[in-house]
């Protein structure tokens, strides 16, 4: 018995290590003269990247920091924590979640652990279905897909509700709240930080990578983005994918739209699914070589061509 007790301490205390290795790798970006993301990789959660998938960033303002999506556990949280240390010593006052797919935000509680003041903004919508079970759902879920490396994750809801319109001071700065419809999810905020000539998207722009639509609306992430090019900022900060400019929400808006009208077409020439796809595959060829095409493709057309059938009857 102590045997085994010794090979399973030693095997938590090998993948803890892994663990640790694995952010140690992990580094902020300076976008800006107080703008900071980190970059996180473009697949899915895993064992290997430990769940860790997003851009989370952070604001440094001149008395406290303002994060923007923190990640999707403590351990991403505690990285995140980490890169925040190395550029200021400043408390973080504020934090921003876009939307409600978990691996955006269930960095939230130790970041609150930490700074046990923080307030934390979302949509009202996100606040609903995170006290309604999404937020456990999603636990379970990084659980699953990551073989238990998100382990010991908690759940701090946002407590500070905010929609289209919403003009917020803080901290001596100003943020713009955008959202529309239901877009990538029916939860979304996007955030404009004046003062920094920063967007960030959260999911209606994945820059490099075709994100999931399973909970969002075509019709409605084309209106989206067609605001977040309307503001012209300089920096843009995708979900997912490198920041860059307002090119990479103008490309985000050409997938979409493309994939959309592409769908209307077919469906009125009374085209199956499977007779769409290859056709619009070959419509969408510039985003072949995205993380999660050949994935998504499928699923996106399948999606739109509901919603397609569903506009008939509005």
């Amino acid at each position: 018995m102590k045997k085994i007790f010794f090979l399973f301490a030693l095997l938590l205390s090998s993948f803890s290590l892994m663990a640790d290795a694995f952010f140690d790798g992990v580094k902020a970006q300076k976008i800006n003269s107080t703008v900071y993301v980190v970059h996180g990789p473009r697949e899915l959660p895993n064992a290997a990247n430990r769940g860790f998938m997003n851009n989370p960033a952070f604001i440094v303002a001149d008395k406290s920091v303002i994060v923007v999506d923190p990640g999707s556990s403590q351990q991403a949280g505690a990285m995140l924590l980490r890169e925040i240390e190395k550029v200021t010593d400043k408390p973080v006052s504020h934090i921003f979640n876009t939307h409600i797919h978990g691996d955006h935000w269930l960095a939230n509680d130790i970041i609150k652990r930490s700074y046990p003041k923080v307030e934390i903004i979302a949509d009202p919508r996100m606040i609903k279905k995170a006290k309604a079970g999404a937020a456990q759902s999603w636990i379970d879920t990084m659980m699953k897909l990551t073989e238990g490396a998100t382990r010991g994750t908690k759940i701090a809801y946002p407590d500070t509700a905010v929609s289209d319109g919403k003009q917020l001071k803080i901290a001596g700065l100003t943020f713009n709240i955008h959202t529309i419809g239901i877009s990538h999810s029916d939860s979304d905020i996007m955030i404009e930080y004046v003062e920094g000539s920063t967007f960030f998207t959260g999911d209606n722009v994945g820059y490099l990578r075709i994100l999931r639509m399973s909970d969002g609306s075509f019709r409605d992430v084309i209106k989206a983005l067609d605001r977040a090019i309307s503001v012209k900022q300089q920096f843009y900060v995708p979900g997912h994918g490198p920041t860059g400019d307002v090119k990479i929400a103008q490309l985000q808006r050409e997938y979409f739209n493309t994939l959309y009208t592409q769908v209307e077409k077919y469906y009125e020439a009374g085209l199956e699914d499977f007779e769409m796809k290859p056709k619009i595959e070959a419509a969408l060829s510039k985003f072949k070589g995205w993380s999660g095409f050949n994935d998504e493709l499928g699923k996106h057309i399948s999606l739109a061509k509901l919603e397609v059938e569903k506009a008939e009857f509005e």
